[in-house]
């Protein structure tokens, strides 16, 4: 729920494509993940959103983001985003804001990321896996 309010977007949708290219001064790698058939849990967004991430590799060199999200083309994802000052959509929380859909499950994408416990609201879970179904009642729920 805290990863809801935080975040400007959530949308559920299908990866179409995913592409790496460096940072205009050649410093980083980006990977940039086109959802296609974006549905949005909370706020608004189009029906096909780039999504940044960082790290990728480009022409054999790569670039590793520890707690950074993958994604495959066909995936079928649910994606909390936040806006940059300069307009670009990242996944907030990094992989705690990226589930991977399978069937009526979603997972996060935990690996690489240590979670350091905190007490949590009543009733409020952290970013693990649920039911879709679960993860879209507690996404819209949230205030």
């Amino acid at each position: 729920e805290d990863l809801s309010r935080r975040s400007d977007v959530v949308v559920r949708g299908r990866v179409a494509s995913v592409s790496a290219r460096w940072a205009e001064d050649d410093s980083r790698i980006y990977t940039y993940i086109e959802v296609a058939d974006a549905v949005a849990w909370r706020g608004s967004a189009p029906h096909t959103i780039t999504v940044v991430v960082p790290g990728g590799v480009v022409d054999g060199v790569g670039q590793r983001v520890a707690g950074a999200p993958s994604f495959r083309p066909g995936d079928e994802v649910v994606v909390f985003l936040r806006r940059t000052p300069g307009g670009a959509w990242r996944v907030n929380g990094l992989g705690q804001g990226a589930f991977r859909v399978q069937g009526a499950a979603a997972e996060p994408q935990l690996g690489g990321i240590e979670l350091h416990a905190r007490p949590l609201p009543a009733r409020e879970r952290r970013a693990e896996p649920m039911a879709v179904s679960e993860l879209e009642q507690r996404v819209k729920s949230v205030r």
